[in-house]
Formats: C-alpha cells, sequence, structure tokens
C-alpha cells in the first residue's frame, strides 16, 4: 500500500506513521468508527506521500 519515497525505499516518517496506524486500526473490530479512522488515514497518506508524485505536462 504506501509508496517508499526515493531514492532509499524507505517510507518518509509521517507516511510510516500513518501505516503504523492503519495496521493497528485493522486488527479491531470492525465498526462504523473503525471505518471513519480508516478513511482519515487514507486520506492523510496520501496528503503525505503526494510529494512522491510528478505532475504531468
Amino acid at each position: 500500500m504506501p509508496s517508499p519515497s526515493k531514492p532509499h525505499g524507505r517510507l518518509r516518517p509521517s507516511a510510516a506513521r500513518i501505516n503504523t496506524a492503519i495496521r493497528r486500526l485493522m486488527e479491531e473490530p470492525n465498526t462504523p468508527r473503525r471505518a471513519a479512522e480508516y478513511e482519515q488515514l487514507l486520506i492523510e497518506w496520501d496528503k503525505a506521500t503526494r510529494g512522491d508524485m510528478v505532475k504531468a505536462a
């Protein structure tokens, strides 16, 4: 799921923190609260890894 930052293939600290939170969350029972928190973590993860993207011309 997480995309590694370049050039060393390691996650940025913020993305790694979010990834850890997602893994912890997935161990919990499936509830509406978990779904909402998961959605928010995915939004945060997207923002944390967006810098790796290159804009198209």
